[in-house]
């Protein structure tokens, strides 16, 4: 069987990997427009050994999601290169939001919940009494936000979770879907009608942990040492230069600055079109952002084309600023900015403390997002940016000193967004492939989870779809 991935992407990678050691496939063929590999996977790697990523900058351990990624490095012999911070350290358990220009440390004890915290006027242990008495709504989606808002109150909507859709996904909670980025939530709200009843109820039928992952000697000190985060020597980007170097020894085709402009359908095969050649394949695996797909596959299966285009993308400034020795006052993981504040940035990480370089403190500023175009237009200047991050970090944490080094890029539709539909949108995209017997499977991030664990997972399913 031949097999073409699209896109070189972490999940397009992945899934090469993936079909190559399963021994299903004769020929793989991967295919990235672009002059390099690695998609929003970003590491700028300077001389004197300072790294700064552009795109995701660490990976989580929690779940099959977490544990898969973990076995992934370790078949490519990465387990050396491994650096982890386990729960307990100030990265992970300090987490602030900023309000009215002050920063607040978020409750992350149990004594914190039982007090009242600004910005909140209660105690957070009254959201649960509120999702304990809230009445359920029964609904097949909606937004995060409206979900929130309606089992936890007002105030953990605006304050924890608005920001936090804006931090992991760039995005506006109230149109974020729930069943699609917190669905455990909603069933068991549906079932139970409460959250919290619901999980206490139904721990049964909670994740369990994949046994043949398990198996695995690097997942097993992960869940012994308690890690929380993971990242590797010369920062993420190493993960994919291991599986390009892994795919490539096992005989791996891999074409950069190859657009396909186009795929249709010849028999029981699929024909794919780039500017200068056709390609034929048993099986296709689309791991392109849909943004991109869509007009790929228009002349395939304009419904199809259809159905994905409905994931909308956002776009992100991403600000790095380097500065000499240790300027922030207090270590944690960073801080966001709810959308109800007057505020262009989204938040701010505090990359050096969750892994140190070089006595240097290294910040990354992110803006935009959802709100991108309306607050910087089609094509906002460098400079402009960077002035806004500098203000940023100069008002909200005291630091007025110049950067000694700064790196200012612009990530254009990097993050999709999974609005309230989005679940079904899939469901009926993978529905619709099979009626129509089209032997194309779908991966990334686009789908089934924006994080890099979740694109990974996606792309070692796809070949049984």
């Amino acid at each position: 069987m031949s097999v073409v991935v699209l896109g070189g992407g972490v999940s397009g990678l992945s899934a090469a990997h993936y079909l190559k050691t399963s021994g299903l496939a004769s020929r793989i063929l991967v295919l990235e427009a672009s002059d390099r590999l690695g998609g929003w996977v970003n590491s700028k790697r300077y001389e004197d050994g300072i790294i700064y990523e552009m795109g995701p900058r660490t990976l989580r351990v929690a779940y099959n999601a977490g544990a898969n990624t973990l076995a992934l490095a370790e078949t490519l012999n990465l387990t050396e290169k491994i650096i982890n911070v386990s729960y307990g350290h100030p990265s992970t358990k300090n987490r602030m939001i900023q309000v009215e220009g002050k920063l607040h440390k978020l409750p992350n004890s149990l004594p914190g919940i039982l007090k009242k915290v600004p910005p909140f006027t209660k105690p957070l242990v009254m959201a649960a009494l509120h999702d304990i008495r809230a009445k359920k709504v029964v609904n097949e989606d909606e937004s995060l936000y409206s979900f929130v808002n309606r089992r936890f109150g007002s105030e953990v909507a605006k304050y924890a979770i608005d920001p936090l859709a804006r931090g992991v996904f760039a995005g506006n909670a109230k149109d974020l879907s729930v069943t699609s980025l917190a669905r455990r939530m909603h069933e068991v709200e549906q079932k139970y009608g409460s959250v919290l009843k619901g999980f206490l109820k139904d721990r049964k039928n909670s994740e369990k942990p994949d046994p043949e992952l398990m198996k695995s000697p690097l997942v097993q000190r992960a869940r012994k040492e308690k890690w929380a985060v993971w990242s590797l020597e010369g920062g993420l980007e190493t993960l994919i230069e291991s599986l390009e170097q892994s795919n490539s020894r096992d005989g791996v085709e891999i074409r950069t600055n190859t657009e396909v402009k186009g795929i249709s359908k010849n028999g029981n095969r699929l024909i794919i079109q780039t500017d200068n050649e056709e390609f034929c394949a048993d099986r296709v695996i689309s791991c392109l952002p849909t943004c991109n797909l869509k007009s790929v596959i228009r002349n395939l299966s304009p419904e199809l084309a259809t159905l994905v285009g409905f994931i909308p993308f956002a776009t992100v400034a991403v600000v790095s600023l380097e500065y000499d020795g240790q300027v922030l006052q207090e270590p944690a993981f960073g801080y966001l900015v709810p959308s109800s504040q007057p505020n262009k940035v989204l938040g701010v990480v505090f990359d050096t403390c969750t892994f140190p370089q070089n006595n240097q403190t290294i910040l990354t500023v992110m803006m935009g997002g959802y709100w991108f175009r309306e607050l910087f237009g089609d094509s906002p200047s460098e400079d402009n940016l960077l002035k806004i991050a500098l203000e940023e970090i100069k008002n909200s944490l005291s630091i007025s000193n110049d950067p000694v080094r700064f790196h200012v890029s612009i990530q254009k539709d990097c993050i999709p967004q999974y609005i309230v539909g989005h679940s079904q949108a899939v469901t009926n995209a993978r529905k619709l492939i099979g009626d129509l017997k089209i032997p194309l499977a779908l991966a990334g991030n686009s789908y089934d989870g924006a994080g890099v664990n979740d694109a990974i997972i996606s792309a070692k399913r796809a070949f049984l779809q």
